[in-house]
């Protein structure tokens, strides 16, 4: 079957059924998961299904109604401002976003509870011994790879830039090199903790070095996408294992019953890592001190003692927490009566979930949100990327109203192209008594509706990615206009490289802009600074005033 073949029976199955999960397209057309996801993407796009949580549905006669169309259950939440929130369980995104974050809530004297690793400002950490667990896995990897292949020991290890993945990967090497001295780390690979990324890179990996025989996978979607990989390239089990380091949910708990790659799993516990976040949350609201890390527990599970941990129900597992209590130790008095009885409930916590597509992240909003509502706390569900985008937006926002204020009646500006530009067009909707030049679609038409300015566009061949005009008309238009002010935005900022932009054309339109201008204001917010863009658009000496937010890194002040 050739892939435009597969393309056809896909859509035949879909609207056929209405609805079909990709577990079941895989099995139809004999191909991985991934591929069916990467399918979807495209028939999607091309608006012949519609793409849903964990399937397709058809654009015809839509989904039938019933339990495949449904999306595995998630927290109701409470829409709540970050501001308003009682205490704040906080994943680590990226410094920067850190930074901003934590600067957003000790405003408003939010305490805040790290879940996976340290922020910085927290009241305590709710994680794994990372390092120990990897370590341990890294053991049980030496002793099968003994065993099984005379301890012969080429290893994947699929890992991510954060501190606790890292953990986890040097916890394992370590590991399984003190069983097995010999073992080669044969590449150690930023799968970004990303399905996509897993699945490739893993594929690639073993293409190129046949000899793999151990997938390290420092959670579950990298341990999925190398499951994917391995799959399609027809890799016989006996010669190759996985191993995951999460076992978060369902996915790979079934795979470590299918007796295939996965043998072996480290199971993290969402189900008392959330509540043990609530219970932190709660003494921190209390101002009752905490150790400067809770440690969650882990088991090393195959499919013989998964069964003894997690009882199975069809495809789904419960946890069986009495036999857990036995085995491990658990922080805090989770699932206890109160003993603090006049401790006060915050009214709302709010979960910042960094991956949303991650079973850990589903599971864990799904476990916090349900022990929550017992002792009638509200939940917040987070997302980080969009909260990310919204405080970048604010901070824009900002940016775009100080530069209004420094437009004065009766001046000539010129207006470069992008969203600051287009906040800055907003706050100037509704004043009088200017000429406004630009070539940014989007701001002429924020701009045209008022008559008591004078607006010229520049004319020029139409970007459409950007909505920009530029090319030679545009240029040879500012050669005969002089504008008192220019707000120039770009994409990147470096003292050594300048001022720089990705697209050629519109780099030669700013250069013309800067000409045409007596006065330089350039508009940026933070996540500008420390980047080199493809093209050069002059040295910062050009500029004449900066208007920016308060969180420019270090290195840019």
């Amino acid at each position: 079957m050739t892939a435009r073949q597969r393309l056809e029976r896909i859509v035949s199955l879909v609207e056929e059924h209405g609805f079909l999960p990709v577990s079941e397209l895989s099995e139809l057309c004999q191909v991985s998961e991934m591929t069916i996801r990467r399918d979807l993407e495209r028939l999607d796009k091309e608006k012949r299904i519609q793409r849903t949580y964990g399937g397709a549905v058809s654009l015809r006669s839509g989904a039938p109604a019933g339990k495949n169309n449904q999306e595995p259950a998630r927290a109701k939440t409470e829409n709540v401002p970050i501001d308003e929130l009682d205490v704040l369980v906080a994943t680590s995104v990226n410094p920067r976003y850190d930074n901003l974050l934590l600067e957003r809530v000790s405003k408003k004297n939010i305490p805040v509870i790290a879940e996976s690793q340290p922020l910085s400002r927290e009241e305590t950490v709710v994680a794994v011994d990372n390092y120990q667990a990897g370590y341990d896995l890294g053991r049980w990897a030496g002793e099968y790879a003994r065993q099984k292949w005379a301890g012969r020991a080429r290893v994947l290890d699929l890992t991510f830039h954060m501190p606790n993945t890292q953990a986890r990967s040097k916890g394992f090497t370590a590991g399984i090199q003190s069983v097995l001295p010999e073992t080669e780390i044969v590449l150690s690979l930023n799968a970004q903790s990303r399905l996509d990324n897993a699945y490739q890179l893993t594929r690639d990996a073993l293409t190129a070095y046949p000899s793999i025989n151990i997938i390290f996978a420092i959670n579950d979607i990298c341990a999925w996408g190398a499951f994917q990989a391995a799959k399609d390239l027809n890799i016989d089990p006996a010669g190759l294992i996985i191993l995951p380091f999460g076992l978060e949910g369902d996915t790979l708990k079934n795979a470590l019953m299918e007796r295939t790659y996965c043998v072996v799993g480290l199971a993290m516990f969402p189900e008392i890592v959330g509540p043990a976040c609530v219970e932190a949350a709660i003494a921190a609201y209390n101002h009752r001190p905490l150790p400067a890390q809770l440690i969650t527990p882990y088991m090393i599970l195959t499919p013989e003692t998964l069964p003894e941990v997690y009882e199975r129900q069809g495809d789904n597992w419960s946890l069986r927490r009495e036999v857990v209590r036995t085995k491990v130790h658990i922080p805090l008095d989770i699932d206890q009566p109160r003993t603090h009885a006049s401790e006060q409930m915050p009214r709302h916590i709010g979960l910042i979930v960094p991956f949303m597509e991650h079973e850990w992240y589903k599971n864990l909003t799904l476990c916090i949100h349900e022990y929550a509502s017992r002792m009638n706390i509200g939940f917040v569900e987070v997302d980080a990327e969009q909260s990310a985008k919204d405080e970048v937006d604010f901070r824009r926002r900002q940016i775009a109203r100080t530069a209004a204020g420094m437009i004065n009646e009766g001046e000539v500006i010129l207006i470069d192209g992008g969203p600051i530009a287009n906040y800055l067009a907003e706050c100037l909707s509704d004043r009088t008594g200017l000429t406004i030049i630009t070539n940014s679609m989007e701001v002429f038409d924020i701009l045209r509706k008022n008559p008591q300015n004078t607006l010229i566009l520049t004319g020029g061949a139409f970007r459409y990615s950007s909505q920009m005009l530029v090319g030679p008309t545009a240029e040879n238009a500012l050669r005969e206009l002089r504008a008192d002010k220019l707000f120039l935005m770009v994409t990147g900022i470096t003292l050594n490289f300048g001022l720089s932009h990705t697209n050629i054309s519109e780099v030669t339109m700013k250069q013309a802009m800067i000409r045409s201008a007596r006065q330089v204001i350039l508009l940026a917010d933070h996540t500008f600074f420390g980047h080199e863009s493809v093209v050069q658009v002059a040295s910062p000496k050009v500029v004449h005033q900066l208007v920016t937010d308060d969180a420019l890194p270090a290195s840019a002040r």
